[in-house]
């Protein structure tokens, strides 16, 4: 058998792997026309054109973190239309899902940079000194939560940074193998 033939049994798998690509890639354009949709009825509406006028930059800063969900909905089903075209391993799908995880890590700084330059503090636990006098401390530090990619300190949650560096570290791993199976068939 020639070494560019498919043995009849991984044509199966790769046939197999096109179809839930191909099934995932439509879902998540789904997703992704849903959260345009959703912004466009729901939160653009509230943004009146003369708010807009008096706070452009603020708008843009607020809508900045939906824009980087739109282009990373986008960006999984540009992966899933090379893996569904059978290009698994290719340094296009590696450059897709570094891509991925550049957008996680941005999603979640501009999240953190919005949410801190709002008039959002930090939560406030009163704290009664005597029947009728309260004192009002911030959050201590001791309202740290972890759960699965879910990782906070205070308001601050480091899940999506956590998720997104995991999914670059991946990327590289991958990278590094092509470049290795690159080479090993150059030897051969």
């Amino acid at each position: 058998m020639n070494a560019n033939e498919i043995a009849p049994q991984n044509s199966a798998r790769l046939q197999r792997i096109k179809i839930v690509c191909r099934i995932v890639k439509y879902t998540t354009l789904g997703l992704f026309v849903f959260s345009i949709g959703i912004f466009l009825l729901f939160s653009l509406p509230t943004w009146h054109l003369e708010t807009f006028k008096m706070h452009p930059v603020w708008f843009v800063l607020v809508n900045l973190p939906n824009l980087v969900l739109w282009i990373w909905y986008w960006k999984l089903a540009k992966l899933f239309d090379y893996y569904e075209r059978g290009l698994i391993f290719s340094s296009e799908t590696i450059q897709c899902i570094r891509t991925l995880g550049v957008l996680c890590v941005l999603n979640w700084m501009l999240i953190n940079i919005k949410y801190f330059i709002s008039d959002h503090s930090q939560p406030v636990h009163p704290i009664a000194v005597s029947p009728h006098v309260y004192i009002s401390v911030l959050a201590p530090l001791e309202s740290f939560r972890m759960s699965f990619f879910s990782f906070s300190i205070g308001p601050i949650n480091f899940g999506l940074l956590l998720a997104g560096t995991i999914i670059i570290f991946i990327a590289w791993i991958m990278d590094e193998g092509r470049k290795i199976q690159e080479e090993q068939e150059l030897t051969v």
